[in-house]
Formats: structure tokens, sequence, C-alpha cells
């Protein structure tokens, strides 16, 4: 017997064949794949970020490892950053939304990785001059700024990314079991641009379908031990 090729993730093309049913265009005459992965990646986008902000385990990415380079002297002023137009291989990875942790090292050394501080939410980086180590760092205005440190540091990066739009029929789509929010959405936003009268149903029919989406993230999430960090750990940055 032959073995089938099998994957939990929907592609494209089974959202876009799923929509013109729903449309009563199964043939495809006005409803083309064309005219529907822009409507499609924007339903996509739209149950990505429910799930992500219900704490949805599928976009999260770790152990990404970038290296910042070493300030040539010690100043109060200065501060570095790594940002979409830092030079490769170091710059953001173009999937990223938002930084979660970030841990450092000596660049080149084998030493376990030390979680640094987040300050973004702390009144932002000090004015202090450089030393060995990073030690805190702030997200703003889509870049990780450091005051930076005065030896090469590599750091560790564990962010929430996004999933890439569809390109095509073959694009996979990689929320799992999502076809029908997908689907539906995308039905609501073409009937709409057409002014069909069942555009809010549909918009409807996708809402519930996020909603049962989350629900089971949510689930997934509390399912999880967990344990209370101490308060000394949560309190944020300790001047030095």
């Amino acid at each position: 017997m032959p073995v089938v090729g099998s994957s939990a993730y929907n592609t494209a093309g089974q959202i876009t064949s799923l929509v013109r049913s729903l449309l009563n265009d199964a043939q495809g005459n006005l409803f083309t794949d064309a005219v529907l992965l822009p409507y499609a990646n924007s339903a996509y986008r739209a149950v990505q970020r429910e799930l992500a902000n219900a704490g949805a385990g599928g976009f999260l990415t770790d152990n990404v490892q970038l290296v910042v380079a070493a300030v040539s002297a010690a100043d109060p002023s200065l501060q570095v950053s790594i940002t979409d137009a830092t030079a490769p291989p170091n710059q953001l990875p173009t999937d990223l939304l938002a930084p979660l942790k970030l841990w450092e090292r000596a660049n080149g050394s084998a030493d376990d990785f030390v979680e640094m501080v987040d300050l973004t939410r702390h009144g932002g980086l000090p004015s202090r001059a450089q030393g060995v180590t990073l030690s805190v760092w702030e997200w703003r205005a889509d870049g990780i700024y450091f005051l930076g440190a005065t030896q090469d540091t590599q750091v560790r990066l564990r962010y929430v990314k996004s999933f890439p739009d569809l390109a095509d029929a073959t694009s996979p789509v990689l929320v799992r079991n999502a076809q029908e929010a997908i689907a539906y959405g995308t039905a609501a936003l073409a009937g709409w641009a057409r002014g069909s009268p069942l555009a809010e149903k549909w918009d409807d029919a996708a809402r519930d379908a996020i909603e049962s989406l989350v629900s089971a993230a949510v689930r997934r999430e509390q399912q999880t031990a967990r344990r209370r960090r101490p308060f000394s750990s949560r309190s944020g940055y300790t001047p030095f």
C-alpha cells in the first residue's frame, strides 16, 4: 500500500476553493485565486493577530543569535541598536513582531547566556558609561536599543513572529485547523467589495470560527503548569 504524504497544514488553494463554494462560484468564473488571495491574506493576518494576542505558542521563535559590536570608547551619551537596517547577518529577523526576552554572553565564548533586563516599560535606558556587558535593553521605534558594551556581545533573542503572506495556491497556511476562519473572513471581504448581502453573515461566521480557535489556544495554555516568579525578579531595572 503506497504511503500518502500528509501535513497538518492546509494550502491557500484549499482555502480559496472553499471560498468559491461559499460565494456560489465553484468553477472560478469570477473569484479566481488571483482575485481572492489579497482578501485571504487579510483574513489570514486577522486570525494570526487574534491567536497571538491569546498567547498561542505557534508564534514564538527562540534562540536566534545576533552580535552587537563593541563601542570604541565608553560614553554615557552613546546607544547602539539592532534594527531592520542593521548590516546582515545581525539585522532583526524579517518575521519579528516584537521581542520578548534577550540573553547575552561575550561573543565567541562558550559561557552560559545571562538574561538581560527589559526596560521598555520602565522608563527606558539609563545614562551611564558602557561596561563589559550590555545588561539592559529597550524596544522602541521598531528596534532593540542598548547602551552598548566595550566588547562584542552575542545576544540570544526570543520573539513573537508573523507568518509570511500566501503567495499562490500552493502556499501553506501555517495556522492549524484555521481553514474555516480564514475562508469565512475571505468570503466576507470579497463579498463586501462586490456589495453582496451575505457579506455580514460571512463576517459573523468568521468571528465565531476565530473565537473557537482562540478558545482552544487558551485551553492549551491553561493546561501548562506555571510557577510565579518572585516579585524581585519582576520589578524591572535596579540601578547599578
